[in-house]
């Protein structure tokens, strides 16, 4: 079944990896009905790029948001997304994704994920995310039904029933956790490939990318146990050793620092955590029934 979809794209200094991106939208068995690329105040010629095809294909929609400082994850990102969700108000559509720039996958992608919807339950789906290293593909490493930030797609009723993104650092685990405390299934399909020119918050250096991410699952509300294995199981991956230190000490040091806050639904927090501690003593399993 066609399901009508729309794709927001958040954009900032994505110059080098836009044309292949590009190329990836176009080539789509199923296109999207609307592909909104928000240039989030870019430096380089990002916006340029994504306006010469838009002059080509009139489904393509850039959006300019003009932002000064430095370039933010998980809020940013988030603003980023909602200004071009805003333009969105007289599009019908059925299935609403989030995608990076920095991608580039086959024509049938988008077509497999869509698949996943005739199942009533997915709310949310997307594929698996590959890095190149040293001139091979290699999975980023992460359980089947964590839909990764780079490449979400959602189901409009589950997109209204956790009340959208929230502009927070952690949003991509706060997103699909919610999904699941409202009855949604989530997947990540190991089987459609996505490759990632770089690994999530690297453009900030490969340690503080970590620090970036153990502070998100603070804001989320992580339990400090299910915090400490993470950090632990990301100790075996680039960069080595260091990388999983930083996590932890993203993790417990937001606990002194008061410009960092944690969201305030604590009946949301409860459910993490259930889910979390499960998840630690059964093989990051979830639970076989809402918890």
């Amino acid at each position: 079944m066609n399901r009508r979809l729309v794709v927001i794209s958040p954009c900032r200094d994505e110059a080098r990896f836009l044309e292949g991106m590009v190329r990836s939208v176009i080539n789509q068995s199923i296109r999207p009905v609307a592909w909104i690329v928000v240039d989030d105040g870019s430096q380089d010629d990002s916006f340029k790029i994504i306006s010469r095809h838009a002059a080509l294909h009139p489904w393509i929609r850039p959006v300019r948001r003009e932002r000064s400082g430095q370039r933010q994850l998980g809020p940013g990102v988030v603003n980023a997304f909602r200004a071009g969700l805003a333009v969105l108000s007289e599009t019908d559509y059925e299935v609403i994704a989030k995608l990076d720039c920095d991608l580039e996958f086959g024509p049938e992608c988008f077509a497999m994920i869509l698949k996943h919807f005739d199942d009533s339950r997915v709310g949310i789906a997307g594929g698996t995310t590959f890095l190149k290293v040293d001139g091979r593909l290699v999975s980023e490493r992460y359980v089947t039904y964590h839909v990764p930030g780079a490449v979400k797609f959602y189901r409009r009723e589950c997109f209204v029933d956790i009340g959208g993104l929230q502009p927070v650092y952690g949003w991509d685990i706060l997103d699909e956790t919610d999904a699941r405390r409202h009855g949604w299934t989530t997947i990540s399909d190991p089987g459609i490939v996505f490759m990632h020119h770089r690994l999530q918050g690297s453009s900030f250096g490969a340690v503080q990318g970590k620090v970036i991410w153990g502070r998100g699952a603070y804001v989320i509300g992580s339990h400090p146990l299910f915090a400490l294995a993470r950090g632990l199981f990301r100790l075996w991956e680039r960069p080595w050793i260091i990388g999983g230190l930083a996590f932890i000490w993203g993790y417990y040091s937001s606990y002194f620092n008061k410009q960092i806050k944690r969201v305030q639904d604590q009946e949301f927090i409860r459910y993490l955590r259930r889910e979390q501690l499960y998840r630690l003593t059964h093989g990051n399993r979830l639970p076989p029934n809402p918890v």
